[in-house]
């Protein structure tokens, strides 16, 4: 049986914040925003990079959950992209230069990458590959 990953959900401690990191660092596109009423704050942002979807959640209702874990550990998360050294200098001119974790590097598998962290510490290997298809993610 085939199967494919389509989305995930990652609960985040302000979704607001989360969302703009998201659109405006690493260029997802809102596609919905929800809250349980006007003025309140958000209880889901959708985002869309590609075909994969990014839904946003606050942490604080499942906080029994959280208990003895942090957020965002435990989990490693990639994109591609086209120029990785174009997409590390945006970073940069977003102001997320506290959240990366050293300039792109060429890897032995071909891969020149980065480490993203967002604001909850969800960590993102931002990546190009240069193996001419050897390996793909």
């Amino acid at each position: 049986m085939a199967a494919r990953v389509t989305s995930v959900f990652l609960y985040v401690k302000d979704v607001r914040r989360s969302l703009e990191f998201y659109n405006e660092v690493v260029g997802a596109e809102v596609v919905q925003i929800h809250a349980e009423r006007e003025g309140a704050p958000y209880s889901l942002a959708i985002l869309r990079m590609g075909g994969f979807t990014l839904m946003l959640h606050p942490q604080e209702p499942h906080a029994e959950e959280f208990v003895d874990t942090r957020v965002g550990v435990g989990i490693h998360l990639q994109i591609e992209v086209g120029d990785v050294d174009a997409f590390y200098q945006h970073c940069m001119d977003e102001g997320a230069i506290l959240a990366l974790s050293g300039e792109p590097t060429d890897q032995s598998w071909g891969w020149r990458e980065f480490a993203l962290k967002d604001p909850d510490g969800y960590v993102w290997s931002i990546y190009q590959d240069q193996s001419g298809g050897q390996w793909t993610a």
